[in-house]
């Protein structure tokens, strides 16, 4: 069934439940007095009323996401016929921008906080001045997002566009209303706030992926792989709803893998990281080729006339000649038509002649059918024939299923207590209603008690650093299906590992490498604002010259030591505390700021892990509901109706504020004995000198003769001297003890271990926070829906016998008009 039919479908069904419900309303209104009946049949027929307008008028938003540079803003300007788009080299598309179409030219930019760019409305403004104001407003944000961080531009422009003046490119039904969202890149967007803007409109989008054909080589496949699954899993895409574009394939060179080559290989690769159960379409695409010919002739069919002056479309088309010549001449190699078209085509470009429509209607087909184009709208047509029900359909029926849903089960326990005949069982149903509330009350709570402690022990475990206790926790919950938990715990471990990798490791590595601030500062900007890249890298720089003088390193440390009384000195070795303080602060800021984005980007898996919790809490409580003999199926099914309806008005929201990092950097007194001078001392010094003394001998015979000589000795005598000596004392010193590079980074890897340990806390608080609510809703939903059913049995014994006989000819009656409501609703639903 064709977009067409199933819209018209959803139409009529819908009429049909509508006018069968009425039909019940008056032939039976005494059946809604109740007033709890009534306030529901009221809900319905608000969102009744909401479903017809949005069907009558349906929407349908055209996403456009990408990789780096990859040319999607090119390609937006190409599929609505318009530019409209800025599409300058560097990162233009920083904000977020609306196109939708509408005969009458519009454009707002939304008021935002902090913004610096002039916000307002204007009308009827051309295409170059809407490009220029767009291009102003997106200037102006990238200039002031480096000094510091803000929400980005919400631009809305309301223009004819090409799909829904042509609805044969699209195959959307009349009156589809179409809007092209064209999205910034994951580099523009880096923090938590901006993400969630996003997040909240791409989940009803149908999304159109860019990514760059020069980046699909052996090199750079991985790296761009990797940063599609980014794109895809941060900014919320569906995946059922995706078509991605193989954008500049013009610029293969001749010794390329063949492009047929490269697109299996890419959609294997693409199929095995999205997880996607079968393989996805991937168009090869020229966008320059397209955008130029498609903006020359304009928004009107093509078997049409054009409504584009002959100035736009020489200056297009001279562009198109420069910018496409390579890639239009191989097309037409070994076609002497189309050379011949070709070089007629540039000598009218050329020398200023007229180009008529037929030269554009011809230049399209071309360019529609080199450029991919053709291909594109094709898949296009095919995917919204496949996704038109659950893109534009069902969100406009969601509530109106819940409310019937609800409202029936209410009168299936109206049908059924009128129809009890004997009085005594009535009221012996009536008093075991009664008695069960409370036991049910009880086992509501007794179910949550057991539960919370479930998912208590089970994030004990998981905050554990043994393996061998998660492990044995995951398969606990794997055996009971408890498939939340893994959710969770897989996505709080890539919060971490995503830190590691994209900050800690990035600025160790730039110690390591001895890497200009610069670059630092270049490489952060993919993972943080450029505000907070440039604090980060500038407190690096500021370490990084320190440590290469005056420091010694001591057991893991760096330390430097200056005289208690060296007033310069102690300066200095403040500014070194200052500035390696400067450092931790901003890198805790960066890890915070960066977890907050990882978290947000991945919201949608912890909403689904802690609705596959609650859904498990529901079938606890469904199961005590059902043990209950006195519980009818349809009071059974309205309890769970009741509390499921609540449920769906409210969704928590993640918390903030995660990480806590201690700077190891300490300053203390020490004390040294050292020469502190020198002083003059006089001692008494023993000196010694030779002397003489005469000694007598013989010599010779017995008649010898008496001889004397001199003989030397050594005299000892002392004298006083002066002399210098060294003077010691306790000197007073500050020494500075920092952490090295590698210190540092393993106290801050110490910080995102804290910061997960807290994370785990936190989402134990939020698991349980609405485990809580769930239980709470059930009791309020038993609490209402018994009371109702107590009501409508003391009603009945109010009958007289003569009343009751009467009522259960008019019960046929009802029972036959709600069979005919509930079939309405089924075919409806089937939708």
């Amino acid at each position: 069934m064709n977009s067409t039919a199933q819209l018209y479908n959803a139409q009529s069904l819908l009429q049909d439940l509508g006018n069968a419900l009425s039909n019940l309303v008056n032939a039976s209104p005494e059946i809604f007095t109740d007033e709890q009946i009534q306030r529901c049949l009221q809900d319905f027929q608000a969102a009744y009323q909401e479903a017809a307008q949005r069907l009558a008028h349906p929407s349908l938003v055209i996403a456009t996401l990408g990789t780096t540079s990859s040319g999607k803003s090119t390609i937006v300007n190409a599929l609505m016929g318009r530019r409209i788009a800025p599409i300058e080299a560097g990162e233009m598309s920083g904000g977020i921008l609306h196109l939708k179409h509408s005969e009458e030219r519009r454009l707002v930019v939304e008021e935002t906080p902090g913004a610096v760019w002039e916000t307002g409305e204007w009308s009827d403004l051309g295409d170059a001045e809407l490009y220029a104001r767009i291009q102003t407003v997106m200037n102006a944000y990238h200039q002031e997002r480096r000094k510091r961080d803000l929400m980005a531009p919400q631009v809305r422009v309301q223009v004819p566009l090409l799909p829904a003046r042509d609805l044969k490119l699209s195959g959307l039904p009349e009156g589809v209303e179409i809007e092209f969202l064209d999205l910034p890149g994951l580099k523009s967007v880096q923090d938590r706030a901006n993400l969630a803007v996003i997040q909240e409109q791409m989940g009803k989008a149908f999304s159109l992926v860019a990514l760059d054909y020069m980046q699909v080589d052996e090199q750079h496949r991985q790296k761009l792989l990797g940063e599609l699954k980014q794109v895809v899993e941060y900014l919320g895409g569906r995946t059922d709803a995706m078509i991605f574009i193989l954008n500049r394939v013009d610029n293969r060179g001749a010794d390329d893998l063949p492009l047929e080559t490269r697109l299996e290989q890419l959609k294997i690769e693409i199929k095995e990281i999205l997880g996607l159960e079968t393989l996805p379409d991937v168009i090869p695409f020229s966008a320059r080729l397209l955008y130029y010919a498609q903006c020359a002739w304009g928004t009107t069919p093509v078997d049409s006339s054009s409504e584009t002056v002959q100035a736009d479309r020489h200056s297009l088309l001279s562009k198109l000649l420069d910018d496409c010549n390579n890639f239009i001449r191989l097309k037409s190699k070994g076609d002497r038509y189309l050379k011949s078209w070709k070089s007629e085509l540039e000598d009218k470009v050329e020398e200023g002649d007229l180009i008529n429509d037929e030269d554009l209607q011809e230049l399209l087909g071309y360019a529609l059918e080199w450029s991919g184009g053709l291909e594109l709208w094709q898949c296009v047509r095919t995917r919204l024939d496949e996704s038109f029900s659950s893109l534009v359909i069902y969100p406009a029926l969601v509530r109106v299923f819940a409310c019937y849903e609800l409202l029936s089960s209410l009168l299936d326990i109206l049908i059924q207590n009128r129809q009890i005949e004997n009085r005594e069982a009535v009221e012996h149903h009536r008093d075991e209603i009664a008695r069960i509330r409370q036991t049910l009350q009880q086992s509501s709570k007794r179910v949550g008690k057991d539960f919370q402690q479930e998912v208590k022990d089970y994030i004990d475990a998981l905050k554990s650093n043994d393996l061998s206790i998660i492990e044995k926790a995951k398969k606990k919950a794997q055996e009971k299906s408890r498939n939340g938990f893994g959710e969770i715990f897989g996505t709080v471990s890539d919060v971490e590992g995503e830190i590691t990798a994209s900050l800690v490791a990035v600025v160790r590595g730039a110690f390591e490498g001895n890497m200009p601030c610069y670059d630092l500062e270049e490489q952060l900007q993919a993972v943080i604002s450029p505000t907070l890249a440039h604090d980060v890298a500038r407190a690096y720089d500021k370490v990084y010259r320190r440590i290469q003088n005056d420091f010694s390193e001591k057991s893991g440390m760096l330390v430097r030591q200056v005289r208690s009384n060296d007033d310069k000195a102690k300066e200095q070795l403040a500014l070194d505390e200052k500035c390696f303080r400067m450092l931790y602060f901003t890198m805790r800021t960066a890890i915070t700021a960066r977890a907050e984005f990882v978290i947000q980007a991945k919201a949608a898996s912890f909403e689904t892990a802690l609705q596959s919790l609650v859904e498990d809490q529901l079938n606890r409580l469904q199961a005590y509901l059902s043990a209950e003999e006195v519980i009818t199926p349809e009071m059974e099914e309205a309890i769970m109706s009741d509390l499921r309806k609540k449920l769906t008005s409210y969704v928590p929201k993640l918390p903030q504020d995660l990480f806590i990092i201690d700077a190891d950097i300490s300053q203390q007194g020490k004390q040294q004995r050292e020469v502190v001078g020198r002083e003059s001392v006089t001692v008494n010094k023993d000196k010694y000198r030779t002397r003489y003394k005469t000694e007598t001998y013989e010599e010779g015979s017995c008649f010898s003769e008496s001889k004397t000589r001199s003989v030397p000795y050594q005299e000892r005598y002392t004298v006083q001297e002066t002399e210098t000596r060294n003077v010691y004392d306790q000197v007073d010193y500050l020494e500075l003890s920092l952490p090295t590079p590698q210190m540092m980074a393993k106290q801050w890897l110490g910080g995102v271990t804290k910061g997960k340990d807290r994370l785990w806390d936190i989402l134990c608080d939020w698991i349980t926070s609405r485990l809580n609510e769930v239980e709470l809703i059930f009791e309020e939903s038993v609490m209402e829906i018994t009371a109702l059913a107590e009501r409508l049995l003391n009603d009945r014994l109010n009958l007289s016998e003569a009343e009751f006989e009467e009522q259960k000819q008019l019960l046929e009656q009802i029972q036959s008009l709600k069979q005919e409501t509930d079939a309405a609703y089924q075919k409806l639903k089937k939708v």
